[in-house]
């Protein structure tokens, strides 16, 4: 009778350790359905650029990307807030004397060595999956910034609602690599931005 009370004591307790374990689990596990929520060197979507940078820096340092006029982006290179990225752009709407960011790109080069940059690529969609619950859309295909057709783009999208976080790997052909470099892009998108840049604006 004891060792039958000793052995229901025992898996009891297994019990309870294993409750324990797997409810600790369980809730650890968040995943993030706000796009406010992921950061690009401290900045998210919907902080004002000013909050980082002064109103003359965002001014001088306009890459004139688009025929459209929607929107501006800013690209900062060695710049004192940049630690993990080598380069940051950041667009907001054209008219909007707050410069409330609508879209965050780091850029880490990959000079010449598209198969390095599809590697890491690959490492930083997995930590965005486990961060997101969510499976991205892959697709590859043409960048519509050279009209040669020559220069080629490699996307990984996690919609979330309906803004979106896009990895991607871009590998300039010979003629805009003399304006240009092979480079990573982390983007963080408004659903607005988004379709701004679907649109082909360039």
């Amino acid at each position: 009778m004891k060792m039958v009370n000793g052995t229901n004591l025992k898996i009891s307790k297994i019990f309870l350790l294993f409750f324990v374990i797997f409810f600790s689990l369980k809730t650890s596990i968040s995943y993030s359905n706000d796009i406010k929520d992921f950061t690009i060197e401290g900045m998210s979507i919907g902080d004002s650029a000013l909050n980082f940078f002064s109103e003359k820096e965002i001014i001088n340092n306009n890459m004139n990307y688009y025929t459209k006029d929607d929107y501006i982006t800013i690209g900062l290179n060695n710049h004192p807030l940049l630690d993990q990225y080598e380069w940051l752009q950041i667009s907001f709407k054209k008219n909007d004397k707050k410069y409330i960011i609508e879209s965050l790109d780091g850029v880490l080069s990959f000079r010449n060595d598209f198969n390095g940059c599809l590697k890491k690529k690959s490492q930083i969609v997995l930590e965005i999956k486990d961060m997101t619950g969510i499976e991205p859309d892959e697709f590859e295909g043409k960048h519509g910034g050279d009209p040669t057709g020559k220069s080629i783009f490699n996307n990984s999208e996690f919609f979330i609602g309906n803004d979106v976080i896009a990895i991607s790997c871009i590998n300039w052909s010979k003629k805009m690599e003399e304006k240009y470099f092979d480079h990573l892009k982390v983007i963080v998108n408004t659903s607005g931005f988004h379709k701004f840049i679907q649109s082909n604006p360039y």
